[in-house]
């Protein structure tokens, strides 16, 4: 009986793994304060304020989960937010948030290996065009 509703296997995995990053990213957006202290030290060096690349990088993930969650580009977003992840993951070090990141990193190549799933706007949109 259970077997019916697989389908729906990818759609909630890419469905959680966008909420993660819309709210990673809002929180960012809302208060850079809590989230410059986890910056790398080399952004010290770089011509713009750690707030500016807090704002910059919330803009990243809010941009690509967006597009992830509605199922646009789902393939180069997942990989791009994927390899986003393990560069954060490797700027923390071992720890709690770094084994956490990491998670999710391996979680978002899940869905690059999978692809679109049958719920993506892509697929549909193809699917209307094909009719």
């Amino acid at each position: 009986m259970i077997e019916k509703f697989s389908k729906y296997s990818p759609l909630l995995l890419r469905t959680g793994i966008a909420i993660a990053f819309l709210w990673f990213g809002f929180s960012q957006i809302k208060n850079p304060a809590n989230w410059v202290k986890l910056l790398p030290e080399f952004t010290q060096s770089l011509p713009l304020s750690q707030n500016a690349f807090i704002y910059l990088n919330g803009s990243f993930e809010i941009t690509f989960a967006a597009l992830l969650l509605l199922g646009f580009f789902t393939r180069i977003v997942s990989l791009l937010l994927g390899l986003h992840l393990l560069s954060i993951t490797y700027a923390l070090g071992y720890g709690a948030v770094a084994v956490r990141d990491f998670s999710l990193a391996i979680a978002t190549f899940a869905i690059f290996l999978h692809g679109a799933d049958e719920f993506c706007l892509e697929n549909l949109i193809i699917k209307k065009k094909e009719n």
